[in-house]
C-alpha cells in the first residue's frame, strides 16, 4: 500500500506561507524524506521541558545539560555534527532562560509520551506537544521550535510570525483530537514557542479562517501526493 500523505507541523506551516513552486518542493520532501544523521536539539528538549514544567523553575536541568554539552563540544572523538549540535544546544538553553518573564505566567505540565497524529483532510500532520498547559479548568499545549535563522527583514519576520500562528492553531487542533482530557481546550493555552527568537505565538481566539486554510492546504497536499 502506498504511504498516506504526511507532513510535519513545521513543514505544513512553511507550506502555508510559500509560493506554489515552493509548495510542490515541500510535498516532494515530505513524501521522500531524507533521514538526518542526527536529530537536532534532541538532548536539549528534555532539559527544557523539565525546567519549564517545574513550578519553581529551578535551573538545575539546564545547568546539568549545559555541562554535558560543553564536554561534548570539547570531545574531539565526537563527530563534527554532534559537536556543532552541542554548541547550538547551549545557545538554546541560554535562549529559554531569556524567555523566563514571558513564560512564567504559564502553568506547564508533562505531555503524554505517546500522541496520535493530527489528521486534516486525510493528511497525517506530525504535531507533538512538548508540554501541556493548564489554567483553572482549561487546558492547552505547547510545541517548542528550536531552529534558528538569520533573516531579519520585515517580510521574514512576518513570515515567521504567520508560521508560528499556524503551528499554534495546529496545536489547538491536536489537543482537540489527541489529548484526552476532561478540561476545556483553550486557544490562549495553545502555543508555539520560538525559542531562539524569544517569541511565543498563541493560537488566535478567532481561528476559523486559519483552520479552513490549513484544511484546504491539506486537501491540496493530498491531491499533489501521488505525483510528488
Amino acid at each position: 500500500m502506498p504511504n498516506p500523505p504526511r507532513i510535519s507541523a513545521n513543514d505544513l506551516a512553511l507550506f502555508m506561507v510559500s509560493s506554489t513552486t515552493a509548495q510542490l518542493g515541500i510535498v516532494k520532501r515530505a513524501k521522500t524524506p531524507i533521514i538526518p544523521p542526527i536529530i537536532r536539539y534532541k538532548d536539549a528538549r528534555p532539559a527544557i521541558t523539565t525546567y519549564l514544567t517545574d513550578p519553581a523553575k529551578k535551573l538545575n536541568p539546564l545547568v546539568t545539560a549545559e555541562q554535558m554539552f560543553q564536554q561534548r563540544v570539547a570531545d574531539m572523538s565526537e563527530s563534527t555534527l554532534r559537536r556543532d549540535d552541542a554548541a547550538k544546544s547551549i545557545e538554546v538553553l541560554h535562549a529559554i532562560q531569556g524567555m523566563q518573564n514571558q513564560l512564567s505566567t504559564y502553568n506547564f505540565g508533562p505531555a503524554p509520551s505517546k500522541q496520535g497524529k493530527l489528521v486534516l483532510a486525510g493528511v497525517e500532520v506530525s504535531v507533538y506537544a512538548d508540554m501541556l498547559v493548564y489554567a483553572k479548568d482549561s487546558i492547552g499545549a505547547a510545541l517548542l521550535r528550536m531552529t534558528q535563522d538569520d533573516a531579519s527583514t520585515e517580510a521574514a519576520i512576518e513570515k515567521r510570525k504567520q508560521m508560528g500562528l499556524y503551528v499554534a492553531t495546529m496545536v489547538r487542533l491536536h489537543v482537540d483530537q489527541n489529548i484526552p482530557t476532561d478540561l476545556k481546550p483553550a486557544n490562549k493555552l495553545c502555543m508555539s514557542i520560538d525559542v531562539q527568537h524569544g517569541e511565543v505565538f498563541i493560537a488566535p481566539n478567532s481561528n476559523t479562517r486559519r483552520v479552513n486554510d490549513l484544511t484546504a492546504a491539506c486537501q491540496m497536499i493530498a491531491a499533489l501526493w501521488p505525483g510528488a
